[in-house]
Parts: structure tokens; sequence; C-alpha cells
């Protein structure tokens, strides 16, 4: 009994470095790949994400970010995390579903309703043009009509 309370002791003795080096085995490129998700709101930076801001309110997630992976959460844990705390405003973009679809969906909806516009609008343009270009022109009924009254003017100077 006492040797096996011995070799438990001494495994687990032998255990902690590992363990150690599990939890320093998180890597920055790690931490760096939950924060990519996550938009800084410091307040000062432009909600830049997460993994690119450099200031100190970043700086302390990221920390945070690598002790939680550490301490063997998994990457949505942590964001789900993150989201309690402060809302879907940590999101560096919206999640792709319910009403979010539409901040994905919108700016091709209005791409391709501008684009139809513009087209009605050339569409009317060209039709008016071609409607002046193809004015019919006057009709020899009313060019004679017209020498005629100028004939006739020119007849009363005369006399």
């Amino acid at each position: 009994m006492k040797r096996t309370l011995c070799l438990l002791c001494l495994a687990m003795i032998l255990a902690a470095p590992i363990q150690a080096e599990v939890a320093a085995e998180v890597s920055d490129k790690q931490v760096k790949d939950v924060a990519k998700v996550m938009a800084c709101l410091c307040g000062t930076c432009p909600r830049r994400p997460l993994d690119e801001c450099s200031c100190g309110w970043a700086d302390k997630y990221r920390a945070r970010i690598g002790k939680e992976l550490g301490e063997g959460k998994a990457k949505e844990v942590i964001i789900a995390g993150f989201v309690d705390e402060f809302g879907l405003e940590v999101y560096n973009t919206p999640p792709v579903k319910g009403f979010n679809i539409s901040a994905w969906v919108m700016p091709f909806f209005v791409l391709a309703m501008g684009s139809v516009v513009v087209w009605l609008v050339m569409r009317s343009w060209l039709q008016q043009r071609a409607a002046v270009v193809l004015k019919p022109e006057a009709t020899d009924d009313d060019e004679d009509a017209y020498l005629s009254r100028i004939e006739a003017e020119l007849k009363e100077r005369e006399l």
C-alpha cells in the first residue's frame, strides 16, 4: 500500500511539469485564432479585430483568452463567455443568423436595386433621344404652304 501511494505521488510529481507544459503550450497563434473573431471594445480603437489591436484593453483580454485556453476551454466556450459579458457587440462581424443576415444581404440588394434604377433611367433617356432624332421631317404639303406664304408676302412688298 505504501509502495502504491509512493508510486502515485511520484507519478503526480512527474506529471505536474507535463501539465504545466500543456498550459504553457497555448501558443500566440491559438490565442489569435480565438481573438480574430472578436472586436476590441476599448472605445478608442475603431473596432479593430482583437488579434490585431495593440491597446491595453486588447492585451488584457488576449491574456484572458490564453488563460482560458490553458485551462482547456474550447474556442466556442470562450467566445460564448465574451458574448455573455459584452453581448453580440463583441463579434468582429455579425453572426450569419436571424436578423443579422440582413447585414450580409442588404449591400448586394441595394447594389442590384441601384443597377435596375440606373438601367431604367438610361433606357428612358435613350428613348427620349431616339424620339427627338426620329421626329418626322416636314412634309411636302407643309413646305408648299410655307413657300406659298413667303411668295405672297414678297408680292405684297413689291406693290
